[in-house]
């Protein structure tokens, strides 16, 4: 089994690489997702609250994620620290369930597995990764991707100042998929690369049992 990892700039296109390896038979494993199932239960809701206060909640008592996301994305000292205490609130679980997903997959003898974790390099994620994608585009690109998001450039900015340099993860990573053009150009560079990995894990696959074959 071959693990993809994919980092990149915000709203830059890492889904979208994600949901194009999906469809090419690829197991998506999406931390996002992962932690906002995490963030959902009740018992950790109740943390943040305790912490942060009712200024995080919405109408209906739950929390509100945009006002989360207000209260601990930027420079200062004090937003820094409210994210370090969100992080350890929230990151234990999901990276405990990222591997349960990743264990699953091996389990099911899934050939590939699409594991998109924003901060892959500061969780140490990319030790399980056999190939890192790092996926980019132009700012102004990114900032219309952003506003689908309800994501203003200032927002979008945060969220960076929060994350490894671009620049950092561009040099750690195997690919860099620059996400200017149309999907249709962005569908044939991840297929193209997908198939030469594909043909790598055959043939991998193949010389294995051949030397199974040969100790029976």
């Amino acid at each position: 089994m071959i693990i993809i990892g994919i980092v990149g700039s915000p709203a830059g296109g890492k889904s979208t690489v994600a949901g194009i390896l999906e469809r090419l038979g690829c197991t998506w494993i999406h931390a996002d997702q992962i932690a906002k199932s995490v963030l959902n239960e009740a018992s950790v809701q109740q943390k943040l609250i305790d912490y942060f206060g009712a200024n995080i909640q919405a109408s209906d008592g739950v929390i509100d994620r945009s006002k989360l996301a207000s209260a601990v994305f930027g420079d200062d000292d004090e937003k820094r620290k409210s994210l370090t205490y969100l992080e350890s609130v929230i990151h234990p679980e999901t990276k405990i369930r990222i591997a349960q997903e990743i264990t699953q997959a091996q389990r099911k003898s899934c050939p590939m597995i699409a594991l998109e974790v924003p901060l892959l390099f500061e969780s140490s994620w990319d030790l399980v990764c056999d190939e890192i994608w790092c996926v980019d585009a132009t700012r102004n690109r990114r900032e219309q991707w952003a506003r689908r998001r309800n994501w203003n450039p200032e927002e979008l900015q945060k969220r960076e100042s929060n994350q490894l340099p671009i620049n950092i993860k561009k040099r750690l990573s195997n690919l860099v998929i620059i996400n200017d053009g149309d999907l249709e150009q962005l569908n044939a560079t991840v297929t193209k690369r997908w198939s030469t990995l594909s043909k790598g894990a055959i043939i991998e696959t193949s010389e294995h049992c051949l030397k199974l074959s040969s100790t029976t």
